[in-house]
């Protein structure tokens, strides 16, 4: 079968197509060692990125494989080039997954990557040149799809390594809070379509009753959408103006539904329930495991709920945690050390190594670095847990006034408006396409639907904060339903106001509900709002500041305070004004809870 021998390294190089359990065929290529073998342990990377070329063409010539440089070994949404890979005395082999260049079926987004992966591993497990031991890494898209073959606890799988991905996808990512984050829908699934194969178009084709040319227009058109999308960032306000991001429905979305028809998969599902289980590869997962992300990733929560699940039952798991957002990983200045041949090395080949004497957690004590450039990873930090032992719990209290102390408020109630007509544009947090980051809060605030904001005094001395943060309320509104969003903001002594943290909670699905509870007229609920995790030092002469709203758009699709168990279906119709209390008293409080390491 071999087609090509690499002139670098002597590797020996073929393509095929490996046929799944239900007969659509996936490109797959594979490099083994220039040796002679026979057997070797393998890399598998499954990538709905494209292993052939980064121009989208559906290229089965593996000699042009579109992978990492070698000497850029640490950049790449494959991962790893595969010259390092042979060049270790490993099998390296990537595939296309379904419905993606030059791999027959649809894209399903995920729904098929469970049993895809098992497929593979089935077939690698076959072939002449395995010994049967295999790895399996990817990053972001990637580490989804290595999270779902992981879960299928495939006998051959003995190791994974996973970065900026996620393990559940719909309730960490899509709908964290029970709200719909909406740049993996618009920009995520628009930016990937020029990468659907031939198979998935054609599909798609007769689904919707098109001609081939009505197809090529559907495509220029969402193109052109996407273009619109991306430059509303540059609008002031951001992302408000811009009729494409305020489309109602978001089911149905033109142009992008016909190309991607299981787009209505992912949002009409509001609430936990078995399409979203399916999707929680984590829950199953029962091998050794390195989980890398950022604090400022999109997939933060995800990996730190992987590595904790995954750790409690099963142990021999590694968690790295750097600064900046999703991209910053992909640059070689992240990493203190390149420890992925270590971790291969040591599962796939019994080598001792340096990162199983380590504590099993590493992370930077910095959530964000203004030049990234010139970031050097030198101060990293190990732990055998987190949160780290060290860190306390500390409470301040929401007061009526405004405040934002360790005294308990008193009674009262705070009101404020929100108009999903109007919604409050985004500025940073963890987000993916649109900014990251720890961006100023100030043109937000101006922005009359704002809400409210409780702020602290300036601290005496500085403050590290080490774990997860939470906001809790008692809130009432008029309308059936609402989302409320809280922000972790510092504010220094110029004024500027920088985003630490935010998340949401739909009050319809409060406390993870698979049915909704919609508000009365008047009743008031208590919902805590996680805001995730962070490692930051708030210096002396700053404030901490709680911001709660009941937007921050587009990170979080806009409620229309409806009460529709399906808010995807929503029209301009169904749009409310939402009028929403805040209440305090001395016996339903309304805090911020953080852990801060001691001085």
């Amino acid at each position: 079968m071999t087609d090509h021998i690499d002139s670098e390294t002597g590797a020996r190089c073929f393509q095929t197509y490996v046929a799944m359990g239900d007969g659509v065929r996936l490109n797959t290529f594979v490099f083994l060692p220039p040796d002679g073998g026979p057997r070797y342990p393998v890399i598998l990377q499954r990538t709905p990125y494209g292993i052939t070329n980064s121009g989208g063409t559906a290229n089965t010539d593996v000699s042009q494989g579109w992978l990492p440089a070698v000497e850029e070994p640490l950049r790449g949404s494959i991962l790893r080039g595969w010259r390092n890979i042979v060049r270790q005395g490993y099998a390296a082999v990537y595939q296309d997954t379904r419905g993606r260049f030059a791999s027959e079926g649809e894209d399903r987004v995920y729904a098929d990557d469970a049993s895809d992966g098992w497929d593979t591993l089935e077939w690698i497990s076959a072939q002449e040149w395995t010994n049967g031991r295999v790895g399996m890494s990817g990053s972001s898209a990637g580490a989804t799809t290595t999270y779902a073959a992981a879960s299928t606890r495939h006998p051959s799988l003995q190791a994974f390594w996973a970065q900026v991905g996620g393990s559940s996808i719909y309730d960490d990512v899509v709908y964290e809070g029970q709200s719909i984050e909406m740049e993996r829908l618009w920009l995520w699934v628009a930016k990937n379509i020029p990468g659907l194969s031939a198979s998935h178009r054609e599909a798609a084709r007769v689904r919707a009753g098109l001609s081939e040319a009505e197809m090529d227009a559907a495509a220029e058109r969402a193109m052109e959408r996407y273009q619109k999308l991306d430059a509303a960032r540059q609008e002031t306000p951001p992302y408000t103006g811009s009729e494409d991001w305020m489309s109602l429905p978001m089911a149905g979305y033109p142009d992008f539904s016909t190309w991607q028809p299981f787009l209505e998969d992912i949002v009409t599902h509001p609430a936990p329930d078995a399409f979203r289980a399916a999707h929680n590869f984590r829950r199953t997962i029962d091998i050794p495991g390195f989980h890398a992300t950022t604090w400022y990733d999109i997939f933060l929560t995800s990996v730190l709920a992987a590595y904790s699940d995954i750790q409690a039952r099963v142990g021999n798991q590694r968690l790295w945690i750097g600064p900046n957002g999703h991209y910053f990983i992909y640059e070689e200045q992240f990493w203190p050390r390149d420890p992925y041949f270590e971790w291969f090395d040591h599962w796939l080949k019994d080598a001792d190594s340096q990162i199983m004497q380590e504590p099993p957690i590493h992370y930077s004590p910095h959530a964000w670095t203004d030049d990234p450039a010139g970031y050097v990873a030198k101060d990293w930090q190990m732990a055998e847990r987190w949160p780290v032992p060290a860190a306390r719990p500390m409470r301040l209290s929401l007061s009526v006034d405004g405040t934002l102390s360790g005294e308990d408020g008193s009674s009262g109630v705070r009101h404020f408006t929100y108009d999903p007509r109007d919604p409050v544009p985004t500025f940073g947090g963890r987000n993916m396409a649109i900014d990251p980051g720890p961006l100023d809060q100030r043109p937000a605030e101006a922005h009359s639907n704002y809400g409210l904001t409780y702020l602290g005094s300036p601290l005496e001395v500085a403050m590290t904060l080490a774990g997860p943060v939470s906001v809790s309320v008692n809130i009432s509104s008029d309308c059936p339903d609402i989302d409320v969003v809280a922000k972790l903001v510092e504010v220094s002594p110029d004024g500027k106001a920088t985003l630490l943290m935010d998340g949401v909670v739909r009050a319809m699905y409060r406390d993870g509900a698979t049915e909704p509870h919609r508000l009365s007229s008047g009743e008031i609920v208590r919902i805590k709002i996680p805001l995730a995790h962070i490692h930051h030092t708030v210096e002396a002469g700053n404030r901490l500041r709680v911001d709660v709203s009941s937007s921050n758009f587009p990170r979080r699709a806009r409620n229309t305070n409806s009460g529709n168990p399906v808010l995807a279906r929503d029209t301009d119709a169904d749009i409310r004004v939402a009028r929403n209390t805040v209440h305090h008293g001395s016996d339903a409080q309304c805090y911020l809870e953080l852990l801060i390491l001691p001085d």
